[in-house]
């Protein structure tokens, strides 16, 4: 045998090279001994797609198919402060979430995200820190028949959740951001049709001349049960919300209509010309005409599409009509308001 150095021949079982010194058989490293607090690897008996577990503090971080995934882990938490918070659940987050931001939001905002909590049943009891981009979007998957808005609150909760579990050191990326929400398609907003109006004017109820009051002034539900008597006229009304645009603005009143404000405004008691409750209003009056006249369902809001698509059939100049309905764009009435009977374009077609 020759010295693995300098190759002068050895005597038989020699560790060291009598001529160079050089010591003949390697020495097996040892495993660097991480600091106090650094965590730890190591290897679960029995066959297992995952043997390898990382704990750190305590606090399990994971199992892993390799060493080398687990000691991964292990480094990516070296700077940070691990505590019981890490392996917090999809429940435990949104709790710890919800008491922050909460107290920004109104009420009908913490119903909505009760209401968006609630479909994310299949994951509450999940580590957050395991879930994935797919375990995310199959929740969504469940419900993509559901409108796009209702939808696009839930991706919401999640994506507000993961940026809460970013800053207190959970994750460490926005899974829930790469999900994708079903297709938004527009609906054609529905209107009264001619027959519909003419149910409402035979029925000559109060209900009936309420919903003809939205149709003649294209005022919204809220509006009209906020407009104050003092502010109605002849053949107008000043009143509003929502926007700068919107509030305080001159409504006239199409000739069709004036008789009802005037039937109200005799009958008014208070400072306001409907005395009624808006909520009950829909639900207990609305809705059920509607059906007794045998009128397809429609929401308070096709008052207002009905009175903008008359306006454009007439040709009221855009300007005039984004002042009326009271908006601070014009695109945002042309876009939403704006609706084309079969004849109209078959007129404009021909000319």
């Amino acid at each position: 045998m020759d010295c693995v150095k300098c190759k002068k021949p050895l005597p038989d079982g020699a560790t060291f090279c009598p001529w160079c010194g050089k010591k003949q058989v390697a020495t097996k490293k040892k495993a660097t001994k991480r600091a106090n607090g650094m965590g730890s690897v190591y290897k679960l008996s029995g066959k297992r797609r995952k043997p390898w577990v990382a704990v750190r503090n305590k606090v399990y971080l994971g199992y892993y198919e390799t060493k080398t995934a687990a000691l991964e882990a292990l480094a990516q938490t070296a700077k940070k402060t691990i505590t019981e918070r890490y392996n917090m659940t999809f429940s435990e987050v949104y709790e710890e979430w919800k008491n922050e931001h909460f107290r920004e939001v109104g009420k009908s905002g913490q119903v909505s995200y009760e209401g968006a909590y609630r479909i994310f049943e299949p994951i509450h009891n999940r580590k957050f820190r395991d879930l994935k981009t797919a375990d995310f979007q199959a929740v969504l998957d469940l419900h993509a028949e559901k409108a796009h808005s209702t939808v696009s609150k839930y991706k919401q909760l999640i994506t507000q959740m993961s940026q809460w579990a970013i800053r207190e050191e959970i994750i460490t990326t926005n899974l829930a951001s790469f999900t994708k929400l079903p297709e938004n398609v527009k609906k054609e907003k529905e209107i009264f049709t001619d027959e519909d109006i003419r149910k409402l004017e035979a029925d000559g109820s109060d209900t009936a001349k309420i919903i003809l009051m939205m149709i003649y002034t294209g005022m919204r539900i809220g509006e009209l049960f906020s407009l104050k008597l003092s502010d109605c006229h002849d053949n107008y009304v000043i009143g509003g919300e929502k926007t700068d645009a919107g509030r305080d603005r001159i409504i006239p009143i199409r000739t069709e209509g004036q008789k009802y404000f005037l039937y109200f405004a005799a009958k008014a008691k208070g400072e306001l010309l409907l005395t009624k409750d808006q909520a009950n209003f829909r639900n207990r009056e609305y809705y059920p005409l509607l059906e007794k006249l045998g009128i397809e369902k429609k929401t308070p809001h096709a008052c207002r599409h009905t009175f903008a698509s008359w306006a454009v059939r007439q040709g009221i100049a855009p300007e005039i009509l984004q002042k009326v309905l009271g908006h601070a764009k014009y695109t945002t009435t042309a876009e939403i308001y704006v609706h084309a009977d079969m004849e109209q374009l078959i007129s404009a077609i021909a000319k």
